[in-house]
């Protein structure tokens, strides 16, 4: 039997909470899915993990070699069988009725693209923190914002990278040209298939409530360091311009496009690759005139031990 929701779990050498991450699925008051997991790693521990869980509805796949987070949640689509898509981090996890409340206003309105909710965070023995979920629902745009449909998409997801779409979204499966899922993404797909939804003009439904849980801890993602880590938002702006998803965004992509080059320029600074951070400076200074720029590109040939000082 076909199922109505295709779950895509990631994974990538982490063990410590993919256990929970699969429980959450499995506990759902919703129980018309299948759950992928797609393994990056290629790790026979991970493998071990998927297989002691009975349920029929989980399927452990794994790549034969490193392929990165934006084509290992592509494949796992392309393999997919249902007609919406919801993907969780393996570090995360969903509240028991989470499907439930977002396939249902999918199933009512055709026209719908996406259902999200807000989420909590958690941290790495799974409390939750209020404060911290309520200063992150503030900043991404979601506080106040009331139950219904949001008609305006692409201001939210543009603007405000407002949808929690690793791990707080189901959206159509038939919405997405796969096609348009590229390799250089990398860990910002989850903004870019945003984009790729946004762009289909249709609305999406918001429910307030905290549905699932965000987990904060050191081994996540967003905390490691590296020069380069922000070249997959340089590659995102510079073909939301060449695409022209949104004519009547090309100015704010322009802008956005010279600030993430200048911001991958001082992170290759604070790494010690002047010559290459200079690069990234002139190329921003070509895109858009910038004063901050020039000035940074100047600091940038003081030495290395002042520079040091500076970012401290």
């Amino acid at each position: 039997m076909t199922p109505t929701v295709s779950v895509i779990i990631t994974v990538y050498k982490r063990t410590q909470y993919i256990q929970q991450a699969i429980q959450s699925v499995l506990n759902q008051t919703y129980q018309d899915f299948e759950i992928i997991i797609t393994d990056d790693s290629n790790s026979q521990q991970i493998k071990a993990i998927c297989n002691a869980f009975t349920s029929e509805k989980l399927r452990y796949r794994a790549n034969e070699i490193n392929i990165g987070v934006a084509l290992n949640v592509k494949i796992a689509m392309q393999e997919s069988k249902g007609k919406f898509i919801a993907i969780l981090n393996d570090d995360d996890a969903w509240e028991f009725s989470f499907l439930e409340k977002l396939v249902a206003p999918l199933e009512l309105d055709d026209n719908l693209v996406l259902a999200f909710s807000n989420h909590w965070i958690i941290d790495e023995n799974g409390v939750k923190n209020s404060v911290d979920s309520d200063r992150n629902s503030d900043q991404f745009g979601r506080n106040g914002l009331p139950e219904g449909k949001l008609d305006h998409l692409e201001n939210f997801v543009l603007l405000k990278n407002g949808i929690p779409l690793a791990m707080a979204a189901v959206f159509r499966k038939d919405a997405i040209d796969l096609n348009f899922i590229f390799q250089e993404v990398s860990g910002a797909y989850d903004f870019w298939i945003s984009c790729l939804l946004a762009s289909t003009k249709r609305p999406a439904y918001f429910i307030p409530e905290k549905l699932t849980q965000y987990r904060v801890h050191n081994d996540m993602e967003t905390v490691r360091k590296a020069p380069n880590k922000n070249e997959n938002l340089v590659y995102i702006y510079s073909r939301l311009i060449d695409l022209n998803l949104f004519p009547e965004k090309q100015a704010y992509f322009k802008i956005k496009y010279s600030q993430m080059l200048r911001h991958v320029g001082i992170d290759n600074m604070v790494f010690g690759h002047t010559k290459i951070a200079r690069s990234y400076f002139v190329n921003s200074f070509k895109c858009m005139y910038s004063l901050k720029t020039v000035l940074i590109w100047l600091i940038s040939f003081l030495p290395n031990s002042v520079i040091k000082i500076i970012n401290k």
